[in-house]
C-alpha cells in the first residue's frame, strides 16, 4: 500500500485534483494549542487527553468524535507493514513541522518506507506540485526519524527540555524543523508573561489595527513562515481579553479589538 499523509483538507483536495488515487490520510490536529502529554504517556491516554483539549478549544465538536478521529489517525500509521510506503506532504511553518515531528515519532520504528516532501509552499494552492515533487521525495533514514522523534519528545516534555534541545540539530538536512523549534521556544511566556504570538497581537492592536481580518493579516506578516489560522488567532485574542489586556467590542457584523481602557 502507498499511503499519503497531508497537513490539511486543502492539500488533500489539491492532491486528488492532481490525479492522486492512492490511500490518503488528513492529519487533523493542532499541537500548537492545548496541553501536550509527556512522551511516556500511552497512546490511548494521549488520544484521550488531546480529545479533551480539542473539545475545550472547540466545544461545538463532539468529544467522542474527536477521540475517534485521533485514534483512526494513530492506528493508520501503527498498522503499516514492510510492504507499505508513506509519503508525507508538509510545508515549512511551525504548525506543520510540529505535526510532522509527532507523526514521525509514531513512525520511528515502522517497517514501512517513509518519504518526506517538505516545501515552503501552500500545497492547497499548487496541485501541479504533487506530480512534480513526488520523484524528489526524500527517503528518511533511521537517523532522520530519530531526529524528528526526539524533537517531538522535547516538545512534549515542555519548556526546560525543549530549551536543552540542540538549537541547530538537523539544521543542515532539515532547516525548516530547526527554525520551527526555535520559533516554538518563543511561544513560552517571557518576563511580561506573554508568548511571542500574544505579544505581536497586542502590538498590532496598539498600532491601530482593530478588525479581526486586518489583525490576522498583520500577524501573518510578522512571521517568516506564517502558521496561524484565523480561529487560532481569534482564540489568542479572546485569551488577551480574558486577561484584560485588550477589549472586544461589537461593531455591526463584526467585532473590534481595542487596547484595554480605550
Amino acid at each position: 500500500m502507498e499511503l499519503h499523509i497531508f497537513n490539511g483538507d486543502c492539500a488533500f483536495e489539491a492532491w486528488r485534483s492532481s490525479g492522486g488515487t492512492a490511500a490518503a490520510l488528513v492529519w487533523r490536529e493542532n499541537y500548537l494549542e492545548g496541553r501536550i502529554p509527556g512522551k511516556a504517556v500511552p497512546p490511548e491516554e494521549f488520544e484521550r487527553i488531546r480529545a479533551e483539549e480539542l473539545h475545550r478549544l472547540m466545544p461545538e465538536l463532539d468529544r467522542e468524535k474527536i477521540l475517534a478521529e485521533l485514534r483512526k489517525m494513530d492506528q493508520a500509521v501503527a498498522g503499516l507493514s514492510g510492504r507499505d510506503s508513506v509519503f508525507l506532504w508538509f510545508d515549512a511553518c511551525m504548525y506543520d513541522q510540529i505535526m510532522l515531528s509527532r507523526i514521525l515519532f509514531l513512525l520511528e520504528n515502522t517497517p514501512a518506507r517513509v518519504f518526506l516532501v517538505c516545501e515552503d509552499v501552500v500545497w492547497g494552492e499548487h496541485p501541479e506540485l504533487f506530480v512534480e515533487k513526488k520523484p524528489e521525495a526524500r527517503l528518511l533514514s533511521g537517523a532522520d526519524l530519530r531526529l524528528f522523534a526526539s524533537a517531538w519528545e522535547a516538545v512534549a516534555e515542555g519548556e526546560e527540555t525543549l530549551r536543552r534541545f540542540p538549537a541547530g540539530e538537523g539544521a543542515g538536512r532539515f532547516p525548516f524543523l530547526a527554525k520551527a523549534l526555535a520559533r516554538y521556544r518563543e511561544e513560552f511566556p517571557g518576563a511580561d508573561d506573554l508568548g511571542r504570538s500574544e505579544r505581536q497581537l497586542l502590538e498590532i492592536i496598539r498600532s491601530g489595527k482593530h478588525s479581526g481580518p486586518e489583525i490576522f493579516r498583520a500577524a501573518g506578516a510578522c512571521e517568516e513562515h506564517p502558521f496561524m489560522g484565523d480561529t487560532m488567532c481569534r482564540r489568542l485574542l479572546e485569551g488577551l481579553a480574558a486577561r484584560r489586556l485588550i477589549e472586544i467590542r461589537p461593531g455591526g457584523d463584526s467585532v473590534r479589538y481595542l487596547p484595554a481602557g480605550r
